[in-house]
């Protein structure tokens, strides 16, 4: 049971240790065998989280676990100091842009419209831009997506990498939001371009709409939804920000990926409702993604929970995460 309480929080042979030093009590510090070695890296990680103690000196030291409420406390804390210090500094990367571009301080057309950063007004204009950029790159492309559109996005209707730059080795990237993964015609078209090659990932807020093409030049829109235009940028300043901004979110703990195999012990079925699970779906957006019923994606959810060992949705994406799952 003290395993299934950390399970997702420490490595399996943290948790394994910290499971056999709970039964025990007690344990002599040291190497060899009856003993817990702090300086085996299962060992090393318990001590470095604080959820071991030490009692007694010289060759009468014992080593002992915190209680499960506190250790399980402490991970937690742990866990939210880390996302909190992420989206810190994915906040940060962004507002650096903003201040660079300052697209709502009164800038005039004239003022942005440079060698380096242009304005897009004209939706038609935008949408052409985004089709070519997305079927342009040679090396990698960075893109996000959000469900809300400010116009009728394109007439292009669904991109897909085109299949010369896939087996060229072009890697397409693109970042979804789960309003936008939830839709029907959302599902649709990730299910088709992950299909044709494409690297998909979700998460739940996207907050701009942006096309990034080997560093070379980006497309990103003003606002939200695309309803006051974009900027066509080719400054190597803008552009190494929003590639950084991109790539912590594309790594971050609360950014799944989907389309991927599935491990041994998931059904392809339930490997993919782990991925929407971890964005951050409910049951219902997860059913109308997979065509399936309510009751079969809570039934799979409950077989993701037991395989994993963990009691709650949140411990499982956590655990699917230390295992290589997501």
């Amino acid at each position: 049971m003290v395993a299934m309480v950390l399970a997702g929080l420490v490595s399996e042979a943290a948790a394994e240790a910290y499971e056999r030093l709970h039964a025990a009590g007690e344990i002599p510090a040291g190497a060899g065998a009856g003993r817990f070695d702090l300086d085996d890296p299962a060992g090393r990680e318990l001590l470095d989280a604080g959820l071991v103690t030490m009692a007694g000196t010289g060759d009468h030291r014992y080593v002992r676990v915190v209680h499960p409420v506190i250790a399980l406390r402490r991970l937690i804390d742990r866990q939210h100091r880390h996302l909190a210090a992420l989206q810190a500094g994915l906040a940060e990367s962004w507002e650096r842009f903003a201040d660079l571009v300052a697209p709502t301080t009164g800038l005039s057309q004239d003022a942005l419209d440079g060698e380096d950063v242009q304005a897009v007004r004209d939706p038609a204009e935008m949408a052409r831009l985004a089709a070519g950029l997305y079927r342009s790159p040679r090396r990698l492309l960075r893109a996000t997506f959000n469900a809300r559109s400010g116009h009728n996005p394109t007439t292009e209707g669904l991109l897909l990498p085109p299949p010369d730059a896939i087996a060229a080795g072009v890697e397409f990237r693109m970042l979804y939001d789960t309003e936008h993964a939830s839709d029907e015609w959302g599902s649709h078209s990730i299910e088709q371009s992950v299909r044709a090659g494409e690297q998909a990932r979700i998460r739940r807020s996207v907050p701009v709409k942006m096309m990034h093409v080997d560093d070379h030049v980006a497309l990103v829109t003003i606002d939200r939804t695309g309803a006051d235009g974009a900027l066509l940028i080719r400054s190597p300043a803008l552009l190494g920000l929003l590639a950084e901004w991109f790539d912590a979110l594309w790594h971050a703990p609360d950014t799944t990926a989907i389309g991927e195999a599935a491990p041994v012990e998931l059904t392809p079925a339930r490997h993919k409702v782990l991925h929407l699970l971890a964005a951050g779906l409910t049951d219902e957006a997860i059913a109308r993604q997979t065509g399936t019923a309510v009751r079969t994606v809570r039934r799979h959810v409950g077989a993701i929970l037991e395989v994993l060992q963990v009691d709650s949705r949140f411990a499982a994406g956590v655990a699917a995460v230390r295992r290589g799952w997501l």
